[in-house]
């Protein structure tokens, strides 16, 4: 099995390993989710404004998602992502003296790590579609295995990392963290040479970009589906996320260094599922895959809403996070196969943009939360996605046998 991973084109690909390399540095940012949502819990003891804070910072991937992707399409990526990851070194370094200095304000916390998912947004809308650009259509469920083997394993090191971080010395000092992997994320990207065999012609303007966008998914009713089913799945599911921090601290009692722990399994669980993927996928029924995840994605909700003790929670997470990396990665193949070469990239500005609802469901999720409970969200959450899943299997029978 060794032998075959190593005698993949994919991995025999100097630019994709710089690529799935660089996405690994970058990832360490994820452990801003443990920075982010510790602060503000401790400044406002709000799982609502928890929710609000993540949801703020990803709101900016449902107004510019397919804007993201229209500029991919039509701009060289590898000078994209190197630019935006300069960027983001920047605003991670502010962030992280504000917080140093105790300058930092409930402002500061909502508007600044906005600026850097936007950045963050962007670079992995792009680095999506790059994948396929280096490795082609026939590799590319193998090449967005990889990539996102890649990016769970940093997210796992980043809340590992930021969380015993974030007790030992502070926020700030966790930032500071998260600057670093952005710096080495950059230090990579400059070293990939080619824009990629498959790269699309990159003709056309950015207005047209919209519209062949708008047709495309007035023409292709099943591509349109798959974007609706995504932003489902995104409210039901994914946000399930900004309750992470409630759960370890007022369902089990644990400090910032346990909530790091639960952020780990949170990445080992993505990267147990697409190593499996990686390694035994033939990328044949990949709608009918999905579906299953979906299926498997509600019923750990609801185990986790109820789970009797820590092991069953982390059992829980370690599956529902394993079933948001596998929705992840056959929807972006999906809708990249769905679609003409020239329109990948803003196939995956859609889905950026279906992803981007997420700020809503953390609202919902945190407010139902508040209300009712941690254990009543996760549960009517898990419920909902589970009825979901069954609809879904029964009446769409083309995504079936995509």
């Amino acid at each position: 099995m060794l032998t075959r991973i190593l005698n993949s084109p994919v991995v025999k690909s100097r630019d994709f390993k710089l690529l799935a390399g660089a996405a690994f540095f970058e990832n360490v940012t994820r452990g801003e989710n443990v920075l982010l949502g510790w602060v503000i819990l401790e400044l406002t003891n709000s799982p609502f404004m928890v929710g609000l804070a993540l949801g703020i910072r990803h709101a900016p991937a449902f107004f510019l998602g397919i804007t993201a992707g229209t500029i991919s399409d039509i701009i060289d990526r590898r000078r994209l992502i190197q630019t935006l990851m300069a960027g983001a070194i920047l605003v991670a370094f502010v962030m992280g003296c504000l917080l140093f200095t105790d300058n930092a304000a409930l402002w500061h916390l909502l508007l600044i790590p906005a600026i850097g998912g936007t950045i963050h947004m962007m670079s992995n809308t792009i680095n999506r579609s790059f994948v396929i650009d280096l490795v082609g259509h026939e590799h590319g469920l193998q090449g967005m295995s990889y990539l996102g083997l890649s990016m769970r394993t940093g997210g796992l090191v980043g809340a590992l990392l930021v969380g015993y971080v974030l007790a030992e010395w502070g926020a700030g000092a966790g930032y500071f963290v998260i600057s670093i992997g952005c710096l080495c994320a950059f230090l990579i990207l400059i070293l990939i040479k080619s824009p990629g065999d498959s790269a699309p012609s990159r003709t056309g303007n950015f207005t047209n970009g919209f519209s062949e966008l708008w047709k495309e998914l007035k023409r292709n009713s099943t591509l349109s589906a798959l974007v609706l089913l995504v932003m489902c799945v995104e409210l039901l599911g994914f946000t399930s996320q900004a309750l992470l921090p409630s759960v370890a601290r007022d369902i089990w009692n644990m400090g910032p260094g346990g909530l790091g722990i639960l952020n780990a399994f949170n990445s080992a669980g993505g990267i147990l599922g697409i190593a499996l993927i990686s390694l035994f996928g033939k990328g044949g029924r990949q709608g009918l895959g999905f579906i299953i995840v979906l299926h498997v994605f509600g019923i750990s909700l609801l185990v986790l809403g109820w789970a009797p003790s820590l092991y069953v929670a982390i059992l829980a997470i370690t599956a529902m996070s394993g079933c948001m990396a596998l929705s992840d990665l056959f929807s972006q193949t999906l809708l990249q196969r769905l679609v003409p070469n020239d329109l990948r990239g803003r196939a995956m500005g859609a889905w950026t943009t279906a992803v981007g609802t997420a700020p809503i469901g953390n609202l919902e999720i945190g407010a139902l939360a508040s209300v009712l409970g941690v254990t009543a969200a996760l549960s009517i959450h898990g419920g909902v996605l589970l009825l979901l899943a069954v609809v879904t299997l029964g009446a769409f029978r083309t995504l079936r046998k995509i």
